[in-house]
């Protein structure tokens, strides 16, 4: 999970559960089954220390503003921000008190009588800047994407994905995010196991892994600074 800052939608877990969610609802699914539906789907994440709390509560936000706040999720959310579930990433990041301040907010919120129920509307989907490169034996591929703007500084934000390809399946993740034009990363394959990512100096940077796991499979990720 790639954070921008201490809103419940700074996030790309949180904004693609809502974007999901609110998917399902405009094009006729039942709040039930939406519910059901995004659960399964969010299983592992929903598991996950850091990714799980997340969940819970961008979906009750969603829920309450759309007046479906199901009492699952009502009861997740709040047990999340109680035992402060949620706290521990954000440690020593500078934006703690702030995370702190909009868990509250969203804790009395959850506790009103949630507003009129509304149907969304259907959203018109286009695809963020990308460009990828494959590996030398085509069985892997490194993606770059501009996935938005900092709410803060006003930068770029730009996300590297690594995916593998095994027999008939395929999988990965994201890598790299940092604060920066699309056109400042730079993508190499090493070799077919090693992939190189520069950036400039001066970004900064939100994630960063060393390597790419999937199944039996792991790919090193170097990376190479420049002056910008």
């Amino acid at each position: 999970m790639a954070a921008s800052g201490a809103g419940l939608f700074h996030d790309d877990v949180a904004v693609d559960v809502r974007n999901e969610y609110l998917d399902l609802l405009a094009n006729g699914v039942s709040d039930q089954e939406a519910f059901t539906t995004l659960v399964a789907e969010w299983k592992d994440s929903i598991e996950d220390p850091d990714d799980g709390p997340v969940f819970w509560l961008a979906l009750a936000a969603t829920q309450w503003e759309h007046g479906r706040l199901h009492p699952r999720v009502k009861a997740r959310a709040l047990k999340v921000i109680d035992q402060r579930q949620d706290e521990d990433r954000w440690a020593g990041s500078g934006v703690q008190k702030k995370r702190q301040a909009v868990l509250a907010r969203l804790r009395e919120k959850l506790l009103l009588p949630p507003p009129k129920k509304r149907v969304p509307r259907l959203r018109t989907i286009t695809a963020p800047p990308s460009f990828s490169v494959a590996s030398p034996d085509q069985s892997a591929q490194a993606t770059a994407w501009l996935t938005g703007t900092c709410p803060v500084s006003g930068l770029p934000i730009s996300q590297v994905y690594v995916i593998m390809k095994l027999k008939r399946t395929e999988g990965g993740g994201s890598v790299f995010v940092a604060s920066c034009a699309l056109t400042d990363i730079k993508l190499k394959w090493v070799d077919a196991d090693t992939l190189r990512i520069s950036y400039p100096k001066d970004a900064k940077v939100n994630q960063r892994h060393t390597t790419s796991f999937f199944r039996s499979r792991t790919i090193g990720i170097e990376y190479r600074l420049f002056e910008s």
